[in-house]
């Protein structure tokens, strides 16, 4: 056996500089694009990608109509009440929302006495859509259901309460998915005397 053989075959297997070099630099190359993406990925999902909730908003409430007849005989009163309104619906997301089918509902103090289907659609990025309902409701008894009317009748003011409930969800390439209910709550006083309205205030509410 030759002296030194043994040193002379490790020497031999190991990889020369210029390849461990190479190797060196591919492996930094890799974990800087890993880390470059993981930034896109961060500031995208707070930017781009970032889930804003919708704004529900009144764009126009109008009373069409309002009548309250008393049977002094029976003691009872009959309502007659027409609203429209003009529902907007914004969507400040960098993609779409869609909505499925929704309601507004009318209620008398806390008794609901109409409601009317708003429908399903969609809404494009940073867009604003408004949706018209009209709640017509005719020749409703409210003594019985609602003892409130005597004194309402006093005042002249009848209050009111319009719920619109706008059930949706956004799904952007199957990896971003938000469902919300987003829902709009207005207190409306009317004039009975002069048909018109007297105030409105309205809350919004998000729900995930």
């Amino acid at each position: 056996m030759i002296p030194g053989g043994e040193e002379a075959e490790v020497k031999a297997q190991k990889l020369p500089v210029y390849k461990k070099r190479k190797c060196q630099i591919c492996c930094g190359v890799a974990v800087l694009l890993l880390l470059a993406l993981a930034v896109v990925i961060v500031v995208l999902s707070q930017t781009l990608f970032k889930f804003r909730d919708p704004g529900l908003s009144i764009i126009s409430l109008k009373l069409e109509s309002i009548s309250v007849s008393v049977d002094p005989f029976t003691l009872s009163a009959t309502l007659n009440i027409s609203l429209a309104t003009d529902l907007g619906v914004s969507n400040p997301n960098h993609y779409d929302f869609k909505y499925s089918n929704s309601t507004a509902v009318l209620f008398y103090h806390g008794l609901q006495i109409g409601d009317v289907a708003l429908g399903a659609g969609e809404i494009r990025a940073e867009k604003t859509v408004a949706l018209a309902a009209v709640v017509t409701v005719d020749a409703l008894k409210i003594v019985e259901e609602s003892p409130d009317v005597v004194s309402d009748l006093e005042s002249t003011i009848v209050p009111l309460n319009v719920t619109s409930t706008i059930p949706g969800h956004v799904n952007l390439a199957g990896i971003f998915k938000h469902h919300v209910v987003a829902t709009l709550d207005c207190n409306v006083e009317v004039w009975i005397n002069n048909q018109t309205l007297k105030d409105y205030e309205c809350t919004h509410h998000v729900k995930l």
